[in-house]
Formats: structure tokens, sequence, C-alpha cells
């Protein structure tokens, strides 16, 4: 049973003039059950944050 966390911060450029927030969540099943669940919030402050963890 392994589990990795990382949370990865990107300086992103805009290009939108917004408030944008995105939300994605994602689970695929392998062989040994791997989950995978990246929550994704991208806000309009050139700001782009995922935090992703892998269950195995």
């Amino acid at each position: 049973m392994y589990v990795y966390v990382y949370v990865c911060m990107y300086m992103y450029v805009c290009i939108y003039m917004c408030m944008y927030v995105y939300v994605c969540m994602y689970m695929y099943v392998y062989i040994c059950m791997y989950i995978y669940v990246c929550i994704c919030m991208y806000v309009c402050v050139c700001m782009y944050v995922c935090i992703c963890m892998y269950v195995c």
C-alpha cells in the first residue's frame, strides 16, 4: 500500500480576465487498485495549484 502525495504550484501567465476556479477529480482503477485523485484549483491570479494523490 503506497501513498504518494505531492503539491505542485506553478506561476501561470494569466490570459483570462476572470476569477476562475477549476476543480477536477479523476479516478483510475488499474491492476493494483490504482486510484488517481487530482484536485486542481486554477485562479486567475496567475496561480495554478494542483494536489495529486496516488494510492496503490
